[in-house]
């Protein structure tokens, strides 16, 4: 009996075994890039970026795009994601999306809808670039070609990575992290604006990358301001570097000014920052503070850097602009926005949960007059491979 029993249960075990849900690579688009804008005669339009497969196959290339986009009008993206192949011949697989782009316009009305989709499906990752096209249309965004990546959300998905790692220019905003600055009681999110630059007429044509002047180019373009899931401005790009530097940016690059009235430039390679809040005189007091370790990598002096004074100088005047900009962009998001993406009162209530508690639900004007002191500490640690310079020589 035993026997019959475990012969049966084998028996069972494998009917049920096998890929009931099996879909074949020919069966299958991939959806690498998404925007999203608003609709017309329906709430959204809807623009998927799909890999035209055979361009990357060897044998079947023949220069044509390496994508194909299609665009849908509807209410729900939930129903538009599933009806795109009105238009398009495979099922769409959103599992390898890189980039979702929002148009202006749709981000000032308000995204929350449109994240919800998003958090609920189980078709989409969380390591997706959720931007925001700043002066253009989102759609033109994901169909800009380039030469060296043939797939424009691959493109952007190197490209922001690249600027995060040599310049910090970029925030490397997931979906989750999103969502939860929305609901946070002391942040409000941002996100990343990226913009055309040239003609977004002739971004989408494949002739676009037979050239060395590129007629149209993706290019970031500072950081997206938001209230809630509403989108009220925009920070530059400068900006956007100095909102990182109060999120411990490791890596960037700035340029400063010696005492004898020229430019230097400092590589930075390890940054730490440190935040500290209190409350006192009915006003919330913030210290930004930063240690940064980098190399001196050009100067236009003609002064050698061949003596300890002369590192401290410099050390001085790198400080001293650093704070500048630190503090300078926050009093502008202060003035100008009103609300605090930095994460001041998310510090406040780990920190001084009793005194951030009375003022939780009025913190954003509570940031409009916080008093914020940025103290940096720099250490240069090396200049290159010369400490004198034929510039010295120079008349």
């Amino acid at each position: 009996m035993r026997v019959v029993y475990i012969f049966f249960l084998i028996a069972v075990l494998l009917g049920a075994s096998g890929c009931w849900d099996r879909k074949e690579l020919n069966e299958v688009s991939f959806v690498t890039g998404m925007a999203l804008e608003k609709g017309e005669k329906y709430q959204y339009f809807l623009t998927v970026e799909v890999i035209n497969a055979e361009e990357f196959g060897g044998e079947t290339t023949q220069g044509n795009t390496g994508t194909i986009t299609y665009t849908m009008e509807g209410d729900l993206i939930a129903e538009l994601n599933d009806k795109m192949n009105v238009g398009l011949t495979r099922d769409l697989n959103f599992s390898h999306t890189r980039v979702i782009v929002i148009d202006e316009t749709l981000a000032n009305e308000g995204i929350g809808p449109f994240l919800q989709f998003l958090e609920r499906s189980a078709e989409f990752r969380n390591d997706f670039h959720l931007v925001i096209s700043r002066g253009g249309k989102a759609s033109d965004i994901i169909g800009t070609t380039y030469p060296i990546h043939r797939i424009p959300s691959i493109k952007m998905d190197e490209q922001f990575q690249t600027m995060e790692k040599e310049w910090g220019g970029y925030p490397d905003v997931r979906l989750t992290d999103f969502t939860s600055n929305i609901t946070s009681d002391g942040r409000h999110p941002v996100a990343a604006a990226v913009t055309i630059q040239g003609n977004p007429e002739k971004g989408d044509d494949v002739d676009n990358n037979k050239q060395a002047d590129l007629d149209a180019i993706v290019a970031l373009n500072g950081l997206s301001v938001f209230k809630d899931d509403k989108l009220i401005g925009f920070l530059n790009v400068e900006q956007a570097r100095d909102y990182l530097w109060t999120q411990d940016l490791k890596k960037t690059t700035l340029t400063a000014t010696t005492p004898d009235g020229n430019y230097f430039a400092v590589r930075f390679f390890n940054s730490h920052t440190n935040i500290q809040t209190s409350y006192e005189n009915n006003r919330p007091q913030i210290t930004i503070e930063l240690v940064l370790e980098g190399d001196i990598i050009a100067t236009q002096s003609k002064v050698p850097i061949d003596k300890l004074t002369r590192f401290k100088e410099l050390e001085e005047e790198a400080k001293n602009e650093v704070e500048k900009k630190i503090k300078g962009t926050i009093a502008h998001v202060q003035e100008e926005y009103g609300v605090d993406i930095f994460g001041f009162g998310e510090t406040m209530y780990r920190q001084h949960y009793q005194q951030f508690k009375p003022i939780k639900d009025n913190w954003d004007e509570e940031f409009k007059k916080a008093e914020i002191k940025v103290n940096a500490k720099v250490l240069l640690r090396r200049d290159g491979i010369r400490t004198r310079s034929f510039l010295e020589e120079m008349e």
